[in-house]
């Protein structure tokens, strides 16, 4: 390669050879010279494009050379175009436009080239531990891809999911979710709680009973039962003690309703930054689900490269195969 480039630059006539070594500067160049002849001044031109007078005045003298010409008549009250430098201005401004176009143009055809990641992730997952750390390592890494991120609650983003509008999901899953063939792993497994706001009577306890929750509300995030791998008999969220349900649609309003006392919830804490969000959480009284933070997508999606990419962030994050017993066919 060096020798053909050699070659071409001793064939090539001297005045073709000086435009070759200076075409990586000439659109510099020429954006001085425009700029400087919009303003019909130095000084005001290289304010606006944010260097000296003297390195705007050089590459101008520089572009008359190239060109053979003087663009500006100098003198002490200021600057002028020369005819010649009126029939550049035209010429180089229309260059100067259609590259600019062109650029444009070849950007998008770049970016819509390249292969997008759908990334669905639940509202509730914390931050600091999981998401940022993987959306940077995906950034840092994947280059090439186009990374979507979407913040979604929980049944939105198993509908999106198995509808083919993610390709990957980050969500927590527990021990009755059905994951219909879909692969399932976990960043790590958190017992579930029995969660009260910190103005809630129950704040001051150490414990609860479940004689306790019969007496109480149970907010219940909104459910889809076909998305569950045992009988409705056996359905945790279906059996919780309590006096009443009140079914919520979403996690920040859980949040909210717990802050106001309105009730318990039952989750793991890991959902988010409970302190921070002024919760207490109780062991479960009796037996209780666990759940999974975890990432999961399918084996067959048609997303070039992503059976590699889920390879490295498994290797990065130290994921885990959640067993077919606990994830199965979701």
């Amino acid at each position: 390669m060096l020798f053909c480039i050699q070659q071409w630059m001793r064939w090539t006539r001297p005045e073709e050879a000086g435009r070759a070594r200076n075409g990586k500067d000439m659109d510099q160049k020429i954006r001085y010279f425009l700029k400087a002849a919009e303003e019909n001044s130095f000084s005001k031109a290289a304010q606006q494009l944010y260097i000296s007078p003297q390195a705007l005045t050089k590459q101008i003298t520089l572009l008359e050379a190239e060109l053979g010409g003087n663009l500006f008549e100098r003198s002490s009250r200021g600057i002028k175009l020369t005819q010649f430098g009126s029939y550049a201005f035209e010429k180089l401004g229309q260059l100067q436009e259609r590259y600019d176009d062109t650029l444009a143009d070849l950007k998008r055809r770049a970016k819509d080239a390249r292969e997008r990641i759908n990334i669905g992730i639940f509202s509730a997952l914390p931050r600091d531990s999981i998401v940022s750390p993987l959306v940077s390592f995906l950034l840092a890494f994947y280059p090439d891809y186009e990374i979507s991120l979407n913040m979604v609650e929980l049944a939105e983003g198993r509908r999106r999911l198995m509808d083919g509008k993610l390709d990957i999901l980050l969500t927590n899953t527990h021990d009755q979710d059905d994951l219909f063939g879909y692969e399932c792993l976990s960043f790590g497994e958190h017992p579930v709680k029995v969660v009260v706001g910190l103005e809630h009577p129950w704040a001051l306890r150490d414990r609860i009973t479940q004689e306790d929750m019969k007496q109480e509300t149970f907010l219940k995030m909104t459910m889809d039962h076909d998305h569950y791998n045992v009988p409705d008999r056996e359905l945790f969220y279906d059996h919780i003690p309590c006096r009443k349900i009140k079914e919520v649609d979403n996690f920040g309003t859980l949040l909210l309703l717990l802050r106001q006392a309105e009730g318990f919830a039952v989750f793991p804490l890991f959902f988010s930054n409970m302190e921070q969000e002024h919760m207490k959480g109780f062991d479960y009284p009796g037996e209780a689900i666990h759940y999974h933070t975890a990432l999961i997508y399918h084996k067959e999606n048609r997303l070039k490269g992503l059976a590699q990419i889920v390879h490295d962030l498994t290797e990065e994050f130290d994921l885990k195969r959640v067993e077919r017993k606990t994830c199965r066919q979701l």
